[in-house]
C-alpha cells in the first residue's frame, strides 16, 4: 500500500471525485472527463491505496461515494476554489486593488456591521474588490469550508456547530446582540416605561418571517410567556422592509438593536422595555482554520474587532 501523505495525492484525480458524484457512475463520469473508463477506475483505486479506505461503491451500472469519499470531494472543492482564489488575488494585484474579499454574514451581521467595516476598509485600503454573502449559518459554514467564503459574521451559537467543527472552523466572539421591542416615534406605546407581550397582544406585529433565527427568538419568548402569537401580524423580509413597514404604521416588532442602530440614533424608531426577558446572542468571526488570511482579509478582521471595541464603549456611555 503506497503512503498516505498528501504529496501521493494527484490533484487531477481528486476531481474525479466530484464527477462521480454528480453523475452518479463511473461511465458517465468518464463521458465527462474525456477518458477512458478503465483508467478512471485505476485512477481511484490508487487513491483509495494512498487514502486507505474505499471511496467508491461500484456497482453494474451506478457509483457513489462513500463517507470517505464524500469527504475527498468536499476538499477537492475546497482546493480548486482555494486555487481560483490565488488566481484572482494575483490579477486584482495586478490592477492595483486590494482583494479579492469574500464576506457572509447573517442578515443581523449584514444590515449594519459589516457595511460598516467595509466602509472602514475602503478609507484605509482604496480601491478593493469585495462580495458580501448574506446566507443562514449552514450556508455560511458549506461556503468556508470548500474556500467560496473567507470570512463569516454571524452567531457564535450556531444550530449546527457540531458540523462547524468537524469542518475545522474556527471562531472568536465579536459583540452581543441584544434584542428589544421596537416602534416608531411618537407611537402609542413610545412614551412608556414598560410593557409585556399581553399589553401587545392585540396589537399590529411586524415581524421577520417563520423559521429564521430571530423569528425562532421570538416565538420561544411567546410560548415560555404563556401569550398566543399574534393574529394582527405582517410577515416581512428582508429587514429594510420591515423597518420601513414599522416606521409608516402602527407595528410593534422585535429585533436585535443592531440591526436597527441606524434608526435608533436618527429617531426614527424607538425601544420600549419588554417585561419579558429576551436572552442576547453573542456573534462571532469564523473561518477556516487551515486557511491562512490574505492582508485584505488581516485588515477586514482588524476592522471588526475596532468596531466592536467603539460600539462597547459607546454602549457603556448610554
Amino acid at each position: 500500500m503506497e503512503s498516505s501523505s498528501p504529496a501521493n495525492l494527484n490533484p487531477r484525480h481528486l476531481r474525479y471525485l466530484e464527477v462521480i458524484a454528480d453523475t452518479g457512475s463511473l461511465l458517465a463520469a468518464a463521458r465527462v472527463l474525456n477518458i477512458a473508463q478503465p483508467s478512471l477506475s485505476v485512477s481511484i483505486s490508487r487513491m483509495e491505496d494512498v487514502v486507505g479506505e474505499q471511496l467508491v461503491i461500484r456497482g453494474r451500472h451506478e457509483a457513489q461515494l462513500t463517507e470517505a469519499g464524500l469527504i475527498m470531494a468536499r476538499h477537492a472543492r475546497g482546493l480548486n476554489n482555494a486555487l481560483e482564489n490565488a488566481l484572482s488575488e494575483i490579477r486584482t494585484l495586478v490592477k492595483g486593488v486590494n482583494g479579492p474579499l469574500t464576506v457572509g454574514g447573517t442578515p443581523l451581521a449584514t444590515a449594519n456591521f459589516i457595511p460598516e467595516i467595509l466602509s472602514r476598509l475602503v478609507h484605509d485600503l482604496g480601491p478593493i474588490r469585495c462580495r458580501v454573502v448574506e446566507a443562514m449559518e449552514e450556508e455560511l459554514i458549506a461556503g468556508l469550508s470548500s474556500h467560496e467564503i473567507d470570512l463569516a459574521i454571524s452567531s457564535m451559537q450556531m444550530p449546527h456547530a457540531e458540523a462547524a467543527a468537524s469542518r475545522d472552523i474556527s471562531s472568536e466572539p465579536l459583540f452581543t446582540a441584544t434584542t428589544s421591542a421596537v416602534v416608531r416615534r411618537g407611537h402609542i406605546f413610545a412614551s412608556r416605561v414598560s410593557v409585556s407581550l399581553r399589553d401587545l397582544q392585540s396589537a399590529l406585529w411586524v415581524l421577520p418571517p417563520q423559521g429564521s433565527v430571530i423569528r425562532n427568538l421570538i416565538d420561544a419568548v411567546f410560548l415560555v410567556s404563556g401569550v398566543p402569537l399574534p393574529e394582527n401580524l405582517i410577515e416581512a423580509a428582508p429587514f429594510g422592509v420591515l423597518k420601513e413597514i414599522v416606521k409608516r404604521s402602527d407595528g410593534v416588532t422585535i429585533l436585535s438593536d443592531q440591526i436597527v442602530r441606524t434608526e435608533l440614533a436618527e429617531g426614527s424608531l424607538v425601544t420600549i422595555p419588554l417585561a419579558e426577558q429576551i436572552t442576547p446572542r453573542v456573534f462571532g468571526l469564523h473561518r477556516l482554520s487551515t486557511r491562512v488570511f490574505s492582508p485584505i482579509a488581516k485588515r477586514f478582521v482588524t476592522i471588526a474587532k475596532d468596531l466592536c471595541a467603539d460600539l462597547s464603549e459607546h454602549d457603556k456611555v448610554l
